[in-house]
């Protein structure tokens, strides 16, 4: 009698154990992702600046605008790490007016070694008028970075045309509807179904959490995000916030 009474307690404590290990998992995988382009960019311009330093005589402005973009993208890193514990905790995020053009333009500092290193050209056509959004700004500049650092990686094995992601943005009614399209070579039917899936990854190399915070960051603001292919090459991610 013992064990039959014991044994399903054993049962619940391993599966709750198990749950907390995934979420443990995912967690550390989310933290991993979203610092990963902050990080490379404060290691890059750091070592621009040194090398700046050591001309003769030390090209100082130089210098000095690549620290300050050391100082950003640390900046990023840290309200990056803010926001994914609040994700991981399910705190609600710290909604504010703001304009999407101008959150746009902090993130281009951290996209511009890959675009360069790739020979991607990057176009905005964000909405006239500069509306604003009322959302969380660090998880807004989430989305938009990963999004766009997911078409730079479509691109990467292209060849025989020009790369472009183009980022756009329309108002509609009391949203904001922006697209990232990228003319690469699209997305396999077997993946379109997992793509959301946290831990899932189409790319050998990836970790499978970019768009799993997408989601959860748009699906939390009342917004939705969803794919589809692009003309005549690539896809395009659709995702809505709301506009006050």
């Amino acid at each position: 009698m013992a064990s039959m009474h014991y044994f399903p307690q054993t049962q619940d404590a391993s599966l709750a154990h198990a749950q907390r290990m995934g979420s443990m998992d995912e967690f550390a995988a989310s933290v991993a992702h979203e610092v990963r382009q902050p990080l490379a960019a404060i290691a890059l311009n750091a070592d621009a600046a040194l090398r700046w330093l050591d001309h003769d005589p030390p090209r100082l402005d130089e210098a000095r605008a690549a620290l300050a973009l050391v100082a950003s993208a640390g900046s990023h890193a840290s309200a990056v790490l803010r926001s994914v514990h609040g994700l991981a905790c399910k705190a609600p995020g710290s909604h504010d007016h703001f304009v999407a053009d101008d959150a746009v333009q902090d993130l281009l500092p951290l996209l511009r070694a890959p675009l360069q290193r790739h020979a991607i050209h990057l176009e905005t056509q964000l909405a006239p008028g500069r509306p604003l959004l009322h959302a969380d700004p660090v998880q807004f500049r989430q989305v938009i970075l990963n999004l766009l650092m997911n078409a730079i990686e479509a691109l990467q094995g292209t060849s025989g045309r020009p790369r472009t992601v183009l980022l756009s943005s329309q108002l509609d009614g009391g949203v904001q509807h922006f697209s990232i399209a990228d003319n690469g070579a699209g997305i396999a039917p077997q993946a379109a179904g997992r793509l959301y899936q946290a831990l899932y990854s189409s790319k050998p190399d990836g970790m499978g959490m970019g768009l799993a915070i997408c989601r959860r960051i748009v699906d939390a603001h009342g917004g939705r995000l969803w794919h589809a292919p692009s003309t005549p090459h690539g896809s395009v991610f659709h995702f809505t916030l709301p506009s006050p």
